[in-house]
Protein backbone atom coordinates (compact mmCIF):
# COMPACT_ATOMS: atom_id res chain seq x y z
CA UNK A 1 0.00 0.00 0.00
CA UNK A 2 1.16 3.83 -0.61
CA UNK A 3 2.14 6.59 1.52
CA UNK A 4 -0.89 8.61 0.55
CA UNK A 5 -3.39 5.60 0.23
CA UNK A 6 -2.58 4.75 4.47
CA UNK A 7 -2.60 8.70 5.14
CA UNK A 8 -6.19 8.47 3.61
CA UNK A 9 -7.20 5.62 5.31
CA UNK A 10 -6.08 6.94 8.67
CA UNK A 11 -7.27 10.13 7.89
CA UNK A 12 -3.94 12.16 8.43
CA UNK A 13 -1.70 14.75 6.88
CA UNK A 14 0.90 14.36 4.87
CA UNK A 15 4.78 16.38 5.54
CA UNK A 16 7.65 16.18 3.65
CA UNK A 17 6.26 13.61 0.81
CA UNK A 18 8.58 14.50 -2.06
CA UNK A 19 8.23 11.12 -3.82
CA UNK A 20 4.81 8.25 -3.27
CA UNK A 21 6.38 5.26 -2.46
CA UNK A 22 4.84 1.71 -1.86
CA UNK A 23 5.36 0.44 1.86
CA UNK A 24 6.62 -2.90 2.41
CA UNK A 25 6.50 -3.35 5.78
CA UNK A 26 5.92 -2.43 9.19
CA UNK A 27 8.86 -1.90 11.39
CA UNK A 28 9.91 -0.60 15.28
CA UNK A 29 11.56 2.67 15.20
CA UNK A 30 14.76 1.02 16.00
CA UNK A 31 14.76 -1.96 12.32
CA UNK A 32 13.21 0.42 9.72
CA UNK A 33 14.86 0.96 6.43
CA UNK A 34 14.08 2.97 3.87
CA UNK A 35 10.85 1.30 2.14
CA UNK A 36 9.10 0.83 6.05
CA UNK A 37 6.95 2.52 7.68
CA UNK A 38 7.09 2.77 11.67
CA UNK A 39 5.40 5.72 14.47
CA UNK A 40 6.48 7.61 17.35
CA UNK A 41 4.85 7.72 20.25
CA UNK A 42 6.73 10.12 22.25
CA UNK A 43 8.71 13.07 20.31
CA UNK A 44 11.01 13.69 22.96
CA UNK A 45 12.56 10.25 22.81
CA UNK A 46 13.35 10.60 19.02
CA UNK A 47 16.74 8.52 17.92
CA UNK A 48 19.36 10.36 15.61
CA UNK A 49 19.91 8.22 12.93
CA UNK A 50 15.64 7.03 11.96
CA UNK A 51 16.43 5.24 8.94
CA UNK A 52 12.26 5.06 8.26
CA UNK A 53 10.78 5.39 5.34
CA UNK A 54 8.15 7.33 6.84
CA UNK A 55 6.67 7.57 10.20
CA UNK A 56 3.51 8.54 11.79
CA UNK A 57 3.57 11.28 14.46
CA UNK A 58 0.95 13.63 16.82
CA UNK A 59 2.28 16.43 15.55
CA UNK A 60 5.29 17.59 12.90
CA UNK A 61 8.40 16.66 13.84
CA UNK A 62 10.23 19.96 11.79
CA UNK A 63 14.12 18.72 12.13
CA UNK A 64 13.02 15.59 11.13
CA UNK A 65 13.59 15.38 7.20
CA UNK A 66 11.16 12.38 6.18
CA UNK A 67 8.26 11.26 4.96
CA UNK A 68 5.41 12.50 8.03
CA UNK A 69 1.85 11.31 8.39
CA UNK A 70 0.39 13.12 11.66
CA UNK A 71 -2.38 11.45 13.14
CA UNK A 72 -3.98 12.09 16.42
CA UNK A 73 -2.90 8.74 18.37
CA UNK A 74 0.20 7.29 16.13
CA UNK A 75 0.45 4.14 18.06
CA UNK A 76 -3.26 3.21 17.65
CA UNK A 77 -3.06 4.16 14.16
CA UNK A 78 0.07 1.80 13.68
CA UNK A 79 -1.84 -1.30 15.51
CA UNK A 80 -5.16 -0.69 13.05
CA UNK A 81 -2.46 -0.74 9.95
CA UNK A 82 -1.07 -3.90 11.14
CA UNK A 83 -4.84 -5.73 10.55
CA UNK A 84 -5.05 -3.76 7.31
CA UNK A 85 -1.80 -5.09 6.07
CA UNK A 86 -1.29 -8.28 7.52
CA UNK A 87 -4.99 -9.62 7.33
CA UNK A 88 -5.60 -13.45 8.02
CA UNK A 89 -7.54 -15.52 5.71
CA UNK A 90 -10.72 -15.91 7.04
CA UNK A 91 -11.57 -19.57 7.19
CA UNK A 92 -15.53 -20.88 6.96
CA UNK A 93 -18.17 -23.25 5.83
CA UNK A 94 -15.52 -25.83 6.21
CA UNK A 95 -15.82 -29.48 8.21
CA UNK A 96 -12.91 -31.43 8.00
CA UNK A 97 -13.61 -35.26 6.92
CA UNK A 98 -11.70 -36.41 9.85
CA UNK A 99 -13.40 -34.55 12.67
CA UNK A 100 -15.43 -36.80 15.08
CA UNK A 101 -19.03 -35.19 15.47
CA UNK A 102 -21.05 -36.55 18.18
CA UNK A 103 -25.01 -36.77 18.19
CA UNK A 104 -27.45 -33.93 18.13
CA UNK A 105 -24.58 -31.24 17.33
CA UNK A 106 -25.52 -28.04 15.47
CA UNK A 107 -22.26 -26.66 13.59
CA UNK A 108 -23.20 -23.34 11.45
CA UNK A 109 -22.88 -23.97 8.10
CA UNK A 110 -20.52 -20.78 8.04
CA UNK A 111 -18.49 -22.14 11.04
CA UNK A 112 -15.03 -23.97 10.07
CA UNK A 113 -13.99 -27.24 11.85
CA UNK A 114 -10.47 -28.36 11.47
CA UNK A 115 -8.73 -31.99 11.18
CA UNK A 116 -8.97 -34.17 13.58
CA UNK A 117 -11.15 -31.94 15.89
CA UNK A 118 -13.14 -33.76 18.04
CA UNK A 119 -16.79 -32.67 18.84
CA UNK A 120 -18.87 -34.87 21.52
CA UNK A 121 -22.82 -34.86 21.88
CA UNK A 122 -25.28 -31.77 21.91
CA UNK A 123 -22.60 -29.43 21.21
CA UNK A 124 -23.89 -26.01 19.41
CA UNK A 125 -21.60 -24.07 17.51
CA UNK A 126 -21.61 -20.54 16.11
CA UNK A 127 -22.00 -18.38 12.93
CA UNK A 128 -18.30 -17.86 11.60
CA UNK A 129 -16.33 -19.85 14.26
CA UNK A 130 -13.41 -21.28 13.56
CA UNK A 131 -12.07 -24.06 15.65
CA UNK A 132 -8.51 -25.67 14.43
CA UNK A 133 -6.82 -29.05 14.23
CA UNK A 134 -7.06 -31.11 17.55
CA UNK A 135 -9.25 -29.57 19.52
CA UNK A 136 -11.50 -31.39 21.90
CA UNK A 137 -15.03 -29.90 22.76
CA UNK A 138 -16.90 -32.04 25.43
CA UNK A 139 -20.34 -32.31 25.28
CA UNK A 140 -23.59 -29.90 26.32
CA UNK A 141 -20.80 -26.69 25.20
CA UNK A 142 -22.22 -23.90 23.73
CA UNK A 143 -19.62 -22.01 21.51
CA UNK A 144 -20.76 -18.36 20.09
CA UNK A 145 -20.27 -16.28 17.08
CA UNK A 146 -16.99 -15.61 15.81
CA UNK A 147 -14.77 -17.50 18.18
CA UNK A 148 -11.38 -18.86 17.55
CA UNK A 149 -9.97 -22.08 18.80
CA UNK A 150 -6.66 -22.56 18.30
CA UNK A 151 -4.79 -25.55 17.48
CA UNK A 152 -5.21 -28.30 20.79
CA UNK A 153 -7.41 -26.19 22.30
CA UNK A 154 -9.51 -28.93 25.23
CA UNK A 155 -13.23 -27.82 26.06
CA UNK A 156 -14.65 -30.04 29.32
CA UNK A 157 -18.46 -30.47 29.22
CA UNK A 158 -20.95 -28.26 29.78
CA UNK A 159 -18.69 -25.03 29.22
CA UNK A 160 -20.61 -21.87 27.79
CA UNK A 161 -18.42 -19.43 25.75
CA UNK A 162 -19.71 -16.26 24.11
CA UNK A 163 -18.97 -14.52 20.92
CA UNK A 164 -15.43 -13.20 19.60
CA UNK A 165 -13.49 -15.10 21.95
CA UNK A 166 -10.01 -16.05 21.07
CA UNK A 167 -8.86 -19.37 22.95
CA UNK A 168 -5.04 -20.11 21.77
CA UNK A 169 -3.18 -23.06 21.69
CA UNK A 170 -3.26 -25.18 25.07
CA UNK A 171 -5.58 -23.68 26.41
CA UNK A 172 -7.49 -25.67 28.97
CA UNK A 173 -11.32 -25.00 30.12
CA UNK A 174 -12.99 -26.47 32.87
CA UNK A 175 -11.07 -28.85 33.95
CA UNK A 176 -11.89 -30.60 37.92
CA UNK A 177 -11.35 -27.88 40.55
CA UNK A 178 -8.41 -29.04 43.25
CA UNK A 179 -10.90 -30.01 45.90
CA UNK A 180 -10.71 -33.00 48.38
CA UNK A 181 -11.76 -34.29 51.40
CA UNK A 182 -9.87 -36.46 54.15
CA UNK A 183 -10.98 -39.44 55.26
CA UNK A 184 -9.11 -42.82 56.84
CA UNK A 185 -6.01 -40.55 56.54
CA UNK A 186 -6.95 -40.21 52.58
CA UNK A 187 -7.42 -37.39 49.78
CA UNK A 188 -10.76 -38.38 48.78
CA UNK A 189 -11.72 -36.54 45.49
CA UNK A 190 -14.64 -34.02 45.59
CA UNK A 191 -16.52 -34.32 42.35
CA UNK A 192 -17.06 -30.94 40.52
CA UNK A 193 -20.75 -31.14 38.81
CA UNK A 194 -20.42 -27.34 37.84
CA UNK A 195 -19.22 -25.20 34.43
CA UNK A 196 -16.93 -22.36 33.12
CA UNK A 197 -18.96 -19.70 31.46
CA UNK A 198 -17.15 -17.04 29.36
CA UNK A 199 -18.83 -14.31 28.39
CA UNK A 200 -18.05 -12.27 24.92
CA UNK A 201 -14.87 -10.37 23.73
CA UNK A 202 -12.80 -12.58 26.06
CA UNK A 203 -9.04 -13.73 25.07
CA UNK A 204 -7.15 -16.46 26.67
CA UNK A 205 -3.44 -17.22 26.30
CA UNK A 206 -1.73 -19.85 25.35
CA UNK A 207 -1.45 -22.97 28.24
CA UNK A 208 -3.89 -21.30 30.51
CA UNK A 209 -5.88 -23.30 32.90
CA UNK A 210 -9.52 -22.34 34.25
CA UNK A 211 -11.07 -24.75 36.50
CA UNK A 212 -14.56 -25.81 36.80
CA UNK A 213 -16.85 -25.11 39.61
CA UNK A 214 -17.87 -27.52 42.09
CA UNK A 215 -21.66 -26.67 41.93
CA UNK A 216 -22.20 -23.93 40.49
CA UNK A 217 -20.08 -21.22 37.55
CA UNK A 218 -16.64 -19.86 37.42
CA UNK A 219 -17.86 -17.03 35.00
CA UNK A 220 -15.10 -14.49 33.27
CA UNK A 221 -16.71 -11.78 32.31
CA UNK A 222 -16.88 -9.65 29.23
CA UNK A 223 -13.56 -8.09 27.24
CA UNK A 224 -11.14 -9.56 29.73
CA UNK A 225 -7.86 -10.68 28.58
CA UNK A 226 -5.59 -13.52 29.90
CA UNK A 227 -2.31 -14.15 28.93
CA UNK A 228 -0.35 -17.62 28.35
CA UNK A 229 0.46 -19.70 31.53
CA UNK A 230 -2.83 -18.25 33.81
CA UNK A 231 -4.24 -20.46 36.40
CA UNK A 232 -7.76 -19.71 37.73
CA UNK A 233 -8.95 -21.60 40.19
CA UNK A 234 -12.44 -23.60 40.88
CA UNK A 235 -15.92 -21.14 41.58
CA UNK A 236 -13.72 -17.63 40.66
CA UNK A 237 -15.89 -14.64 38.97
CA UNK A 238 -13.47 -12.48 36.94
CA UNK A 239 -15.32 -9.22 36.30
CA UNK A 240 -15.10 -7.02 32.89
CA UNK A 241 -12.22 -5.77 31.19
CA UNK A 242 -9.40 -7.14 33.50
CA UNK A 243 -6.07 -7.98 32.67
CA UNK A 244 -4.48 -10.81 34.08
CA UNK A 245 -0.74 -11.51 33.02
CA UNK A 246 1.54 -14.37 32.85
CA UNK A 247 1.76 -16.54 35.49
CA UNK A 248 -0.75 -14.82 37.71
CA UNK A 249 -2.42 -18.02 40.01
CA UNK A 250 -5.55 -17.18 41.13
CA UNK A 251 -7.37 -20.02 43.87
CA UNK A 252 -11.29 -20.97 44.26
CA UNK A 253 -13.59 -19.03 45.18
CA UNK A 254 -12.29 -16.04 44.48
CA UNK A 255 -14.29 -12.29 43.28
CA UNK A 256 -11.66 -10.31 41.15
CA UNK A 257 -13.51 -6.80 40.15
CA UNK A 258 -13.23 -5.29 36.76
CA UNK A 259 -10.65 -2.81 35.23
CA UNK A 260 -8.41 -5.26 37.69
CA UNK A 261 -4.72 -5.41 36.25
CA UNK A 262 -2.93 -8.27 37.91
CA UNK A 263 0.94 -8.13 36.99
CA UNK A 264 3.14 -11.45 36.25
CA UNK A 265 3.52 -14.03 38.86
CA UNK A 266 0.61 -12.83 41.35
CA UNK A 267 -0.71 -15.26 43.76
CA UNK A 268 -3.68 -15.01 45.38
CA UNK A 269 -5.42 -16.93 48.19
CA UNK A 270 -8.57 -18.59 48.18
CA UNK A 271 -11.92 -16.93 48.84
CA UNK A 272 -10.11 -13.56 48.41
CA UNK A 273 -12.27 -10.52 46.87
CA UNK A 274 -10.35 -7.66 44.70
CA UNK A 275 -12.01 -4.49 44.25
CA UNK A 276 -12.36 -2.60 41.15
CA UNK A 277 -9.88 -0.80 39.55
CA UNK A 278 -7.34 -2.53 41.57
CA UNK A 279 -3.62 -3.05 40.57
CA UNK A 280 -1.43 -5.74 42.10
CA UNK A 281 2.03 -5.31 41.04
CA UNK A 282 4.38 -7.91 39.80
CA UNK A 283 5.38 -11.00 42.54
CA UNK A 284 3.29 -10.38 45.12
CA UNK A 285 1.07 -12.51 46.86
CA UNK A 286 -2.64 -11.27 47.95
CA UNK A 287 -3.94 -13.36 51.43
CA UNK A 288 -6.52 -10.64 52.21
CA UNK A 289 -9.51 -8.82 50.42
CA UNK A 290 -8.49 -5.50 48.49
CA UNK A 291 -10.50 -2.01 48.63
CA UNK A 292 -10.85 -0.77 44.93
CA UNK A 293 -9.44 1.69 43.54
CA UNK A 294 -5.61 1.15 44.45
CA UNK A 295 -2.48 -0.01 43.72
CA UNK A 296 -0.78 -2.90 45.77
CA UNK A 297 2.45 -4.85 45.62
CA UNK A 298 4.32 -6.78 47.64
CA UNK A 299 6.75 -8.14 45.12
CA UNK A 300 11.09 -7.57 46.04
CA UNK A 301 12.75 -5.89 43.05
CA UNK A 302 15.96 -7.60 41.69
CA UNK A 303 18.92 -5.88 43.72
CA UNK A 304 22.53 -6.28 43.53
CA UNK A 305 23.14 -9.67 45.14
CA UNK A 306 25.99 -8.59 48.06
CA UNK A 307 23.40 -6.18 49.31
CA UNK A 308 20.55 -8.10 49.40
CA UNK A 309 22.57 -10.70 51.27
CA UNK A 310 23.10 -7.89 53.75
CA UNK A 311 19.56 -7.25 54.32
CA UNK A 312 18.47 -10.65 55.14
CA UNK A 313 21.40 -11.19 57.75
CA UNK A 314 19.60 -7.85 59.49
CA UNK A 315 16.07 -9.23 58.71
CA UNK A 316 16.83 -12.21 60.55
CA UNK A 317 18.12 -10.37 63.31
CA UNK A 318 15.12 -7.70 63.84
CA UNK A 319 13.21 -10.19 66.39
CA UNK A 320 16.10 -9.91 68.60
CA UNK A 321 16.09 -6.71 67.76
CA UNK A 322 12.76 -6.01 68.46
CA UNK A 323 12.84 -8.15 71.74
CA UNK A 324 15.68 -5.82 72.93
CA UNK A 325 13.83 -2.31 72.14
CA UNK A 326 10.34 -3.72 74.30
Amino acid sequence: MRISDIAQILKGEIYNLKEDFEVESLKSLETASSKDLTFIANISKIPPDIKAGAILVKEKIDNLDIPQIVVKDPAKAFYKLIDILYSEERLSGYLSKTAVIGKNVEIDKTAYIGDYVVIEDNVKIGKNTVIKPFCFIGKNTIIGDNCLLHPRVTIYQDTVIGNNVILHSGVVIASDGFGYYQEDRQHKKIRHIGKVIIKDDVEIGANTTIDRAMLDATVIEKGTKIDNLVMIGHNCKIGQNTILVSQVGIAGSCNIGSNVILAGQVGVADHITIGDNVIVTAKSGVGSNLEPNNVYGSGIPAMEWKKWKRILVILQKLPEIFKSKS
